[in-house]
């Protein structure tokens, strides 16, 4: 019986049929032809610890979504009711799906049936699909790829003419109702899924539609390429989640358009972002939008498991084995990072230096009082439906076919892949390995018979002696092993682990070992601040019960003098606060002025090592990153302080701000101007004032100027004698001088307890826009500002002594954050 008629007898009698062993579809030209091709869903199977990961999820937030989350129960309109019309139904299903045939779960499976039905019935003769009172372009890009990933596991021959007929349908009235927002970001999701179908049907204008939706999109090549995140005046380009979104879409389209900067894009966009907004835990920040590299800074849950698909599908199209280990650092970090170990709590944001996770208000510019802490729905309610694709789908991309012909594990995890090579052969090989946390990865070839492919290895960049043996026995290592496999043969792969000390800002360290980041095991006491609809899935506070602000004593070039490894048999779940497999011991001493910020929700950054402290020397242990909820993982270090500059000067004629550490939002540098990005939609008080310090600098006696512009309302200026900053209008302690052309003054102020406090103004003719020089002398308690070379203020005040320099804006409305700032210079007077 053919397929085609078998198989809508199952789907309609309620039997969900399983595809089993399908041979990957490859490019149809012209599409290029690629180094890795993905295989299809159900193809890869989880072992050992990650298994545990999916039955966790299973049974936990994913499994119990619907009681939990009301915007997947039984009226969601993409089921035909009245609820829920947008994204978070799609983006639940989206992980689920994958879970499911992952697991071979029966239950999960026709749960995902349950959707994708009144999905599929509710097309309509012109194509379109989906609530009729939502006509967005956006959630059913998200649909169209999980459709994808359901035809693949079950082979459902509904899906392919579904698609055809509904991307017809786009083709006609994209002119006319063009992309906009939400869809102009993450247009290269539904250019992947178009090439997808169109390598099953062949069908030409499948093409036509992506080279539209490609000119509809923002132009993210040259975005990643010149660095121009925040230079727009739409906050969609420098939104957290867009962005590594985002970041596969040029090379996904170089597929189509063949050209070299789309290739090249990936990269480049990478480099931009941890270069300005970078942190420990291996991302850029995103809170929700690009916020610089302050070590209180987050990164949404949401953007870990897209920047994970990204990387993903990147690897596979550009064969950069790079993209693969940032695959595995935020699988194996980020992503149980930012879960509770039973999978019963995410959080919003996953922040490197997270000492504590109590309700309030932090200061990030889209603030939510409960976005650091573990519950069923964290910050605003898009992660806790989009987070259940990050396990099922690394499983899902963990393998890959290679052009040649063979097959590469892209990221270790134990699993068993099955599938059918380009030769015809179906092939079974199990990955048994305790990785990330043990350095060794078995592979055993269950064969029926002898066939002759090639085993492509990925060496991770941090492995600089891998080896290899067969069947016991010690080989050559090379990482495309092309040779007859003989039913029972195991190949054993071993990659030795170093220990490394990752810079970071204000010369701090992290401390990596392989693919793991470890973070200061903190004590935590998890107190319940809201009951959940099921016993079990509270959401909590989570204080620290024990000191925090460590400074490590260890010597960052001969690392494995200064840090004891401890290793111990892998538990069911490795993941599980207090049962780490692997801990580093060191030496550390407190440092008692570093300590929370003013409004005690958030540590201040560390100060700026080498530090020094006459606390007693004491053993701290660290952990993997991903297993605690609590954690410091940029440390300080413990050295001889180095003298303060006597002087420093700043024309941003570089292109870059480097040396400066910022709050509030993203900054950037525009023909030799520092400025903050517009801080268009908002929710937060710390949005309203932004600053941007140099760390670096220690200042008593100064004299210090800059070219300051503000805009029509609030005001812009300069920083000084500034320590303890933090997030927040007012978090910091020191001066500060402003100039407003809003109510045509100068003002000397000072902030004190998170208030702030002005010391003296006087009235002086400001235009927006345009730049003035602003000067402020300070000798002891004696301050005197001058602007455009006239002294206008004369003021005596005492409170701080002595600080660091930097520059600020505060304006009550965030959508007209548009100061700059140059030619900085600072000498000690």
């Amino acid at each position: 019986m053919k397929l085609s008629t078998f198989f809508p007898a199952l789907f309609f009698s309620g039997v969900i049929p399983t595809a089993s062993a399908a041979e990957p579809t490859y490019n149809r030209a012209p599409l290029q032809p690629i180094p890795y091709t993905a295989l299809p869903l159900g193809s890869v199977k989880p072992a050992g610890w990650l298994r545990t990961q999916l039955e966790l999820q299973r049974d936990g937030l994913t499994g119990h979504a619907e009681e939990l989350l009301p915007a997947v129960n039984f009226d969601s309109a993409w089921r035909g009711g009245n609820g829920e019309n947008w994204e978070k139904g799609p983006y639940y299903l989206k992980g689920l799906i994958p879970l499911a045939w992952g697991l071979d779960d029966e239950t999960l499976k026709k749960a995902a049936k349950d959707w994708i039905d009144p999905i599929l019935s509710s097309q309509r003769p012109d194509g379109f699909y989906g609530p009729e009172n939502n006509t967005d372009w956006w959630p059913r890009m998200v649909v169209n790829y999980l459709l994808r990933d359901y035809q693949e596991a079950t082979g459902d021959p509904r899906i392919e003419p579904f698609l055809s007929k509904y991307y017809a349908y786009m083709s006609s009235h994209l002119d006319a109702d063009p992309l906009k927002d939400w869809g102009m970001s993450r247009a290269g999701d539904d250019i992947d899924n178009i090439f997808w179908l169109y390598n099953r049907t062949g069908e030409k204008k499948l093409l036509t539609l992506a080279k539209k939706l490609s000119q509809q999109a923002y132009p993210w090549t040259e975005i990643f390429e010149q660095n121009k995140f925040l230079q727009y005046d739409s906050y969609q380009p420098r939104h957290g989640v867009n962005i590594p979104q985002a970041l596969k879409m040029p090379a996904v389209y170089s597929q189509l358009s063949k050209n070299e900067e789309d290739r090249k894009a990936f990269q480049q966009g990478v480099a931009h972002l941890m270069k300005d907004h970078g942190l420990s835990v291996g991302i850029n920040s995103g809170t929700e939008f690009l916020a610089g590299s302050s070590t209180t800074e987050g990164i949404e849950l949401c953007s870990i498991v897209e920047r994970m698909l990204s990387d993903a599908t990147a690897a596979r199209i550009l064969g950069d084995c790079s993209i693969a280990d940032h695959l595995e650092l935020m699988a194996f970090n980020a992503l149980p990072g930012s879960l509770s170990s039973n999978i019963h709590q995410h959080v919003y944001f996953c922040v490197p230096n997270n000492v504590i996770a109590k309700h309030g208000g932090v200061g990030y510019a889209q603030d939510y009082d409960n976005a650091n802490n573990p519950g069923p729905i964290s910050g605003f309610p898009c992660c806790c439906y989009n987070f259940h694709m990050g396990w099922p789908k690394l499983l899902q991309n963990s393998w890959a076919a290679t052009s040649d012909g063979g097959l590469a594990p892209l990221v270790y995890v134990p699993s068993t892949v099955t599938t059918t090579l380009k030769s015809g052969h179906q092939v079974t090989i199990r990955e048994e390995t305790g990785y990330p946390f043990k350095d060794t990865i078995r592979f055993s070839f269950d064969l029926t018979d002898s066939v002759r492919f090639p085993l492509t290895l990925r060496v991770p960049g941090w492995c600089k002696e891998p080896t290899i043996t067969l069947n016991g026995a010690g080989m050559k290592f090379s990482k495309i092993i092309q040779r007859e496999w003989k039913p029972g043969d195991v190949l054993e792969l071993k990659l030795p682990m170093p220990l490394d000390a990752v810079p970071g800002i204000n010369q701090t360290v992290s401390i990596r070992r392989g693919p793991l980041i470890y973070s200061l095991a903190i004590q935590e006491d998890w107190e319940s601040t809201h009951h959940a609809a099921i016993a079990g899935f509270d959401s909590y506070d989570v204080l620290p019960e024990k000191p925090w602000n460590y400074a490590l004593q260890l010597d960052p070039k001969n690392l494995s003098e200064s840090i004891q490894i401890t290793e111990t048999d892998l538990p069911e779940n490795p993941y599980q606060s207090g049962a780490a497999p692997v801990k580093l011991s060191m030496h550390a001493r407190r440092l008692p002025s570093w300590k929370l910020a003013a409004n005690g929700l958030v540590a201040t950054d560390p100060p700026m090592s080498p530090v020094s402290s006459e606390e007693p020397l004491e053993t701290v242990t660290l952990v993997p990153f991903g297993s605690q909820m609590l954690r410091v993982t940029s440390f300080p270090v413990l050295g001889n302080p180095s003298a303060p500059a006597k002087s420093f000067s700043d024309d941003f004629a570089d292109g870059d701000y480097e040396g400066w550490l910022t709050y509030g939002t993203g900054w950037f540098v525009k023909e030799g101007k520092l400025q903050p990005a517009v801080n268009a939609n908002t929710n937060s008080a710390g949005a309203f004032g932004v600053k941007a310090i140099v760390p670096a600098t220690d200042f008593s006696d100064l004299d210090y100027e800059a070219s300051v512009a503000v805009g029509p309302i609030g005001d812009a200026g300069l920083m000084f004698r500034v320590r303890n900053a933090s997030l927040g209008a007012d978090s910091y302690d020191g001066y500060y001088v402003g100039i407003s052309a809003e109510k045509q003054r100068v003002v000397l102020g000072k902030a004190v307890n998170q208030r702030w406090v002005e010391i003296t103004s006087k009235a002086f003719k400001i235009t927006p826009s345009t730049s003035y020089q602003l000067r402020i002398k300070a000798s002891g308690s004696h301050l005197e500002v001058f602007l455009l070379d006239q002294k206008i203020l004369n003021a005596t005040d005492d409170s701080y002594q002595s600080g660091c320099i930097g520059v600020r804006e505060y304006t009550p409305d965030p959508a007209k954050t548009i100061a700059t700032f140059t030619s900085v210079q600072a000498k000690a007077d």
